[in-house]
């Protein structure tokens, strides 16, 4: 009866010690499947595969890179940058491969799954794991390929658990903090500060704690950066905003110029919901290039007010911005799908998972909402086709099965080429046809390609930019112009935000619906006052004010500029909610 007794005692005990996971990735990881294809990730030379060859696929998609037996598949990578995660611990997990199909002696060693510094190498087809630490709320994860000689990589179901706290651990994380921060601290400018911070971060681990820990560990990275940033030598530099970003939902995209005689260690973009965003708040190096470097600032909140402006720093830390440009993003698109399966297994893959691509697009590029793309398999259809408000038809052909083409039929599901508006001669330069003569997707293309000459114009039933830049054919009008690079999805982050501007300049998205959005026309400034005139004839054209008399009723009033600028009831405050798109005066 003892020998039971204690052998039930030392089940509890360690059925007791096993780690608790709590599986996070829904909430941290976009598109771990990539069942949306390329949606969320920085991708550098993966493809998109809907065969069965990798044995550790889940869903319909995965990524691969693969050339010949016996050749080298070049350096790849595909990641994406988490913000905000609690500190903790955290075990990444994916179905990886990484082989030489000619075989060989030495298996390939090059390839590994990685989570911020740590990693785990990835040499057969099996599902692998790294376990981190999170002390400043940031991880980078992924999966590369670097330098080695096989021929075959693959990828797919990345997964987040959060493990229980390992305390030990994070106060090692911590700890690299304080070893940089010790390696450049002194007695310069900032070095009270970093001393400070240096110190918290040393009381934290002797106290065996690790609470605040993110707060303590992000003190002493911008303490680390700043002090180097305020003792900096060498060349001076600077930094130019282009006055126009491009805003979605969650993602932004801007221009900048940087020059230094000195190497220029990043630059880039930072932004903030304060006036004054530094690279401090967030910021951002990653860029497509299209006729010079178009940045991405990503994961924004929808319908919010930024302020964001360029930045550069150089190898000995001499940091310049450029001005600031005030931008909200817009409200988050709400584009839904159905399909009805009638194709192929590997057909029926290839256009569900570009469906899913394309929402994605939608939902964090535009504002565009009430919108099913109700998408059905067409057996005699010989390319793709779409009605305005959504209703598709996909044929066989492989080459139309793609994001490119089916983006462009969705074109015509919000209003190119099917809208009483395309046709109606408004908003066109010779009736149905040419010149679109909306500013807002006049500027966009011309942000896009860099030049100021660039124009949309099309067809009664098509568009395409017309520019001397010979860039991406974004009215994607065949198979043929669907160009993607695995390094660059600007051609269709390009087609959502040129579609979205001609909404806000007029186009209508749906009938049932109305427009997208409104847009944010007038840049103004919460704290200026403001003074309007009347234009009607009737009440004294360009000389009468709006005004509000003395019980509160808004009138206009006939005086000089002198008198209404000396006059608070002529004074106008302006504000504006990127929620709903309306402007708000207050006298």
């Amino acid at each position: 009866m003892k020998r039971i007794l204690s052998a039930l005692v030392y089940f509890f005990v360690a059925a007791s010690t096993l780690s608790a996971q709590t599986d996070v990735t829904k909430t941290y990881i976009d598109n771990p499947n990539f069942e949306a294809r390329f949606a969320g990730w920085h991708n550098h030379g993966f493809y998109y595969v809907t065969n069965s060859a990798f044995n550790q696929k889940n869903g319909k998609v995965y990524m691969e890179r693969w050339v010949e037996r016996g050749k080298k598949i070049d350096d790849v990578e595909i990641y994406q940058e988490i913000e905000g995660l609690p500190a903790g611990c955290y075990t990444l997990l994916a179905g990886c491969l990484h082989e030489q199909q000619a075989g060989g002696a030495e298996m390939p060693k090059g390839a590994r799954l990685y989570a911020n510094a740590d990693s785990v190498v990835v040499d057969k087809s099996q599902q692998y794991s790294v376990s981190f630490a999170v002390v400043d709320g940031k991880a980078r994860i992924g999966f590369k390929v670097s330098g080695d000689k096989g021929n075959w990589a693959a990828v797919d179901n990345f997964r987040l658990m959060k493990d229980d706290t390992d305390m030990a651990r994070m106060h090692r994380e911590l700890q690299k903090f304080i070893t940089e921060a010790e390696a450049v601290g002194g007695s310069g400018r900032g070095g009270d500060v970093l001393s400070d911070a240096i110190n918290n971060a040393k009381a934290l681990i002797n106290e065996g704690s690790v609470e605040n820990i993110s707060a303590v560990a992000k003190a002493l990275a911008d303490a680390t950066l700043n002090y180097r940033i305020l003792n900096s030598t060498g060349a001076s530099v600077s930094a130019t905003t282009h006055p126009f970003v491009a805003a979605g939902s969650t993602v932004m995209l801007g221009r900048m110029t940087a020059a230094s005689t000195d190497a220029i260690l990043e630059k880039g973009f930072c932004w903030s919901t304060n006036p004054e965003p530094t690279i401090f708040d967030n910021r951002s190096a990653h860029f497509f290039t299209s006729n010079g470097e178009i940045y991405r600032m990503e994961r924004l909140q929808p319908a919010t007010m930024y302020y964001v402006r360029a930045y550069a720093l150089t190898k000995n830390y001499r940091l310049v911005y450029g001005d600031v440009v005030k931008v909200p993003t817009t409200p988050k698109g709400n584009v839904t799908s159905d399909y009805d399966n009638g194709g192929g297994e590997e057909q029926n893959y290839r256009i569900a998972s570009a469906i899913e691509e394309i929402k994605w697009l939608y939902n964090n590029l535009s504002a565009v909402r009430g919108l099913n793309l109700s998408v059905h398999f067409g057996q005699d259809t010989p390319t793709a086709d779409c009605s305005y408000g959504g209703w598709m038809r996909v044929g066989p052909n492989e080459a139309y099965q793609q994001t490119g083409t089916i983006l462009h039929e969705t074109n015509h599901g919000v209003g190119v080429g099917t809208s009483d508006i395309w046709w109606n001669g408004n908003y066109r330069e010779e009736g149905d046809r040419g010149r679109w003569l909306g500013p807002r997707a006049t500027e966009m293309i011309r942000f896009l390609n860099n030049d100021r000459g660039a124009f949309m114009t099309g067809d009664n039933t098509h568009m395409w930019p017309i520019s001397s830049f010979d860039g991406l054919h974004y009215g994607m009008n065949g198979s043929w112009e669907d160009i993607y690079n695995p390094e660059n999805t600007l051609l269709y982050y390009g087609n959502v935000l040129i579609t979205h501007a001609m909404h806000q300049d007029g186009l209508i998205a749906t009938s049932q619906i109305g427009f997208a959005t409104p847009s944010y026309t007038f840049v103004q400034d919460d704290a200026t006052k403001y003074y309007i005139k009347s234009s009607d004839d009737a009440a004294g054209n360009e000389t009468s004010f709006l005004s509000v008399d003395g019980e509160g009723n808004v009138v206009q009033r006939v005086m000089s500029a002198t008198k209404a600028k000396v006059d608070d009831s002529c004074a106008w405050y302006i504000t504006f909610n990127p929620k709903n798109g309306y402007y708000t005066f207050v006298n």
